[in-house]
């Protein structure tokens, strides 16, 4: 009885986390789904912008969101083809270990039925005749009950395990199916990509020289500064969660003149008042610009809380840190973003790449150091070297 209340029981745990591995399973082709939807309607809009010369920027920037929507879909896809290898390298190992059992319990349940069949009922009778008292030939014949026992135990020990085996295979057959469509799908995600890529690159010699597109992107950025300075101010007037944030070794105020540099390059825009070098107009620049490599890895500065994911037109991809003491880093126009919300993170931790997302100036890292809702130089705080 206790061994039918136990098997009953693994039974409901092995259906409990099967239903748990689906929902999790379920709300992760949602995402996807949504991902696709969001790319579905992006080219949309491309192909009404394209009707109207006059909204050229309107084309890029649509390029610029549709190309990232794209970037997360083939990051999704290729943690998707990782998880799927994991999940095939266990269920590997977990038939090879259950046919090592398989095959030990058969060999131990043969040699009792082979040693049954040779000296069993003659061989029981002698040892029971022999038995030098009553005791002793109780003791024997409990012996032999625990025997029996334990022989039909390994029988259905024998049956369950083939079971467990043919399921394991049928799981194995559906997960390497699946991993060869994630695959596959990747291979098509990342071609697309490469093709939008290679438009924008071809938008972007058009309107380079464009005075009014530099107009209409420099409004973008200065929307962007004033929206990036909104949600700093929305995030200091947010209730405090203590236990998020930790205070390290090296706290925040004292890595000034010190503090790693966030990507390796150069500095191509200054912090504060800015003169553009076409249009000659006089804008405030909330924080620097570091020119590198597209897809080079970007590091935050130190140690804190992910509060912040958005996407923004001047931007694109944006990632907001929060650290111990009221300090703030931004990192935009990125590529890849490698976190998520309200992630912890160490000095040092890669949380995305170099992107050029509502760039005219090919790939670059916009960076902010912010205390409180007051703006910071960055450059009063990096290192001598990148």
């Amino acid at each position: 009885m206790f061994y039918r209340i136990l098997l009953l029981g693994f039974g409901l745990c092995i259906l409990f986390f099967n239903a748990f591995g689906q929902n999790k399973t379920k709300r992760h082709h949602e995402k996807l789904r949504d991902i696709r939807d969001e790319i579905t309607s992006v080219e949309k809009k491309i192909k009404a912008s394209k009707k109207k010369e006059s909204s050229i920027l309107i084309l890029l920037n649509n390029l610029d969101l549709d190309i990232d929507i794209a970037q997360s879909l083939v990051q999704n896809l290729k943690k998707e083809q990782k998880k799927k290898k994991k999940e095939i390298t266990t269920i590997e190992k977990n038939l090879t270990s259950s046919e090592d059992e398989l095959e030990a319990l058969k060999q131990m349940l043969s040699k009792r039925l082979v040693y049954t069949y040779k000296y069993g009922r003659v061989k029981d009778v002698e040892l029971l005749l022999t038995a030098r008292s009553i005791n002793d030939g109780l003791l024997w014949l409990e012996y032999q009950k625990r025997l029996s026992e334990h022989a039909f135990r390994n029988y259905v020990k024998i049956k369950e395990k083939k079971q467990q085996i043919t399921r394991d295979r049928d799981l194995l057959t559906v997960e390497i199916q699946d991993q060869k469509k994630v695959i596959g799908e990747k291979v098509s995600e990342e071609k697309n990509l490469k093709q939008k890529k290679n438009k924008r690159q071809a938008v972007l010699k058009k309107v380079r020289k464009s005075t009014d597109v530099l107009r209409q992107q420099l409004a973008d950025k200065e929307k962007s500064a004033q929206e990036i300075e909104n949600l700093i101010v929305q995030l200091e007037r947010a209730p405090q969660k203590k236990e998020l944030l930790v205070k390290p070794n090296t706290p925040f105020a004292e890595l000034k003149g010190e503090m790693l540099w966030p990507a390796s390059g150069e500095i191509i825009t200054k912090f504060g008042r800015y003169k553009h070098p076409v249009l000659k107009t006089v804008t405030e620049n909330i924080g620097i610009e570091i020119k590198a490599p597209l897809g080079s890895p970007v590091q935050v500065v130190a140690s804190g809380v992910v509060t912040t994911i958005t996407w923004q037109r001047g931007r694109g991809n944006i990632v907001i840190v929060k650290h111990y003491g009221g300090f703030y880093s931004v990192y935009a126009h990125l590529e890849e973003i490698l976190v998520n919300s309200f992630d912890k993170v160490q000095m040092g931790d890669a949380i995305g790449s170099v992107g050029e997302s509502g760039s005219l100036k090919g790939p670059v890292l916009h960076f902010e150091i912010w205390s409180g809702t007051d703006k910071l130089n960055p450059e009063a705080w990096l290192g001598t070297s990148s």
